[in-house]
């Protein structure tokens, strides 16, 4: 084994678990309110629309990981394909775009356990993070095995939700077009349903941490192309029979944005125990998308210092457990810095931030499609997946509430890229293909 070298551990039940844990989170628990009030029964088809975009950039990957094989993670294949400024600007951007989700996400999590464990909110957010931190400084192979079982919980909570809805729908006494139809499929006309795509989109994003984590296993791009179109499939699946059975069981102007439909829908077939169970499920996600979201910025931390894109001190590997120790800390320091900002100035700061997010993960999936063109050729499936991307972008524009987090999200990339242009006439022009993503060199 090399020198920098990370460990090769995880195997392909870690590596599809892993890319469904990053997907299904407490995003979709309890944020698939927001798109079911907003657009109603018509919600369906705007998932249908970002679930057939989820499924094409996975497409993508796969193709990518099939035609350039020994390129690594989508921010080397971009790097690779698209050259070093691109590499540079997507794996910053997304190095941020996951640090303002682990914020968020300690936040959620300490909101819930510190009326339970009867403790101050700053000071359970700290043993949250602590926690999942810890397990990010052992062997990568704790952190797939965690992350399979975090994975597992969530993939049977759904497939029982499925099979409980199902159940009600066979014996139950209204028929499901009473609570589809109900107010109009449409309520609010079609613009609501563009405007619901990006956070639809955003609650499925995470596919991509696949191509991250089969860096750790023994056959990297196999196991990308065998894992990602498998996986969106399945998850794909989840997210539109799940709505669709939500839609069916409760009238959608029943569902409040902000609490979990799903608890809604338990709640109303009497289901015993619903509360607690959901209130696990929550968490459980919460904490996957935590041990998630430290793996990846650690490692992208870690790529990025390979190329001289990040101090080189976040190469630094525990001898014993082969983890990047510095890149996972500084990410945890970050996490719980912007949640500290969240706390202190949630109006100025963390609104920036959490704005300027907002679209970076359609600025990742059209850079994915675009190596993939450049990659492999231009064709139906990418032209298909561009029109998908560039859609979104206009429905953002088109929607007062999303047009301040496209503008601040082309900001935040242009910054990128002018800091890279700013490197390159300093001497410091990132080098185009990263050495670790190439094992045994």
């Amino acid at each position: 084994m090399t020198e920098n070298a990370l460990a090769r551990s995880l195997r392909p039940r870690h590596i599809a678990m892993i890319s469904i844990g990053g997907v299904v989170g407490a995003g979709f628990f309890i944020g698939a309110s927001t798109p079911i009030s907003v657009a109603g029964p018509g919600a369906l088809l705007s998932y249908a629309l970002a679930g057939l975009m989820t499924f094409l950039v996975n497409l993508m990957l796969r193709d990518i990981a099939l035609r350039a094989p020994g390129h690594g993670s989508f921010v080397n294949q971009i790097r690779h394909a698209l050259g070093g400024h691109a590499g540079f600007m997507t794996g910053w951007t997304y190095w941020l775009v996951w640090v303002t989700t682990l914020a968020i996400e300690i936040m959620a999590a300490a909101a819930l356990l510190a009326p339970l464990a009867h403790l101050p909110f700053g000071l359970v957010e700290v043993i949250i993070l602590g926690t999942m931190t810890a397990a990010n400084l052992l062997a990568v192979q704790a952190y797939g095995e965690l992350e399979y079982w975090f994975a597992m919980l969530k993939i049977a909570a759904i497939a029982v939700f499925i099979l409980i809805g199902l159940g009600a729908l066979m014996h139950g006494n209204s028929p499901p077009h009473a609570a589809i139809l109900a107010g109009g499929f449409v309520p609010h006309g079609w613009m609501a349903l563009l405007a619901v795509i990006p956070a639809i989109i955003f609650s499925m994003s995470g596919s991509e941490v696949v191509t991250i984590a089969a860096l750790e296993s023994d056959a990297p791009d196999r196991n990308i192309a065998r894992a990602t179109r498998a996986v969106a499939l399945r998850v794909v699946g989840f997210y539109l029979c799940s709505v669709a059975l939500i839609l069916c069981l409760v009238p959608w102007s029943q569902v409040v944005p902000g609490e979990s439909p799903f608890l809604l829908v338990l709640n109303r077939l009497h289901v015993p125990f619903a509360s607690a169970a959901m209130e696990i499920v929550i968490v459980s996600a919460m904490l996957s998308t935590l041990n998630s979201g430290l793996y990846a910025t650690s490692r992208v931390l870690f790529e990025l210092a390979d190329v001289d894109d990040a101090p080189r001190h976040f190469m630094r590997l525990d001898p014993r457990t082969q983890a990047p120790r510095i890149a996972v800390l500084f990410s945890a320091a970050a996490a719980l810095a912007i949640a500290a900002v969240a706390i202190a100035s949630p109006n100025a700061v963390f609104a920036f931030l959490l704005s300027a997010t907002g679209a970076l993960i359609i600025f990742h999936n059209a850079l994915i499609v675009l190596t993939r063109i450049r990659l492999c050729g231009m064709g139906l499936t990418p032209l298909l997946t561009l029109v998908l991307l560039m859609g979104a972008l206009v429905a953002m524009a088109l929607v007062a509430h999303t047009r301040h987090e496209l503008a601040l999200s082309t900001v935040t990339m242009m910054l990128m890229g002018g800091v890279a242009l700013l490197r390159q006439l300093m001497g410091k022009a990132p080098r185009r293909v990263c050495s670790l993503s190439r094992p045994g060199e």
